[in-house]
């Protein structure tokens, strides 16, 4: 009985070889757009985390201005330091702040929130500040300059 003749050889491929994976040159021009998407998007992206932070400074000085009210109920004046009002740290609830009471006496009181770590950073917006005066006159600032606009760092 005659054996069958096998080819054993591959089969030829006409015309290019498909590769599979990618080049040196394709993977270095895709890895320098996704930096450059990155630098892009970065600023923006610590600029949104700072005005979300912002939140926490305010949240403290309106807890602040909660407990200055009940000590007043009780004293002839504000109280003139954290510790005295029960905070136990001169830090915001998130600890993005270090608040800190720049004045107190018996007509009102001035705080500030300043930022801390990269919320330092927020340069439009740190310190932000809350003054009372007299019975119900609240005067909210923020920045460099104690009468800047709050509007655009106090948003409610």
């Amino acid at each position: 009985m005659p054996t069958a003749h096998r080819n054993n050889h591959p089969p030829k491929r006409h015309g290019r070889h498909s590769s599979q994976g990618w080049t040196l040159a394709e993977l270095l021009i895709t890895m320098a757009l996704m930096g450059l998407l990155a630098a892009l998007a970065l600023p923006t992206y610590q600029q949104q985390q700072r005005q979300v932070r912002r939140g926490d400074g305010q949240a403290a000085l309106l807890q602040l201005q909660v407990d200055q009210a009940r000590w007043r109920s009780t004293h002839d004046g504000y109280a003139d330091t954290l510790a005295a009002l029960g905070w136990p740290s001169d830090r915001s609830p998130q600890g993005h702040y270090q608040v800190i009471l720049t004045e107190a006496n018996a007509e009102g009181y001035a705080a500030q929130a300043i930022g801390l770590n990269s919320q330092a950073a927020d340069w439009n917006c740190t310190p932000l500040r809350l003054n009372w005066q007299g019975s119900a006159t609240a005067i909210l600032g923020a920045g460099e300059h104690p009468d800047s606009d709050p509007n655009r760092c106090w948003r409610r």
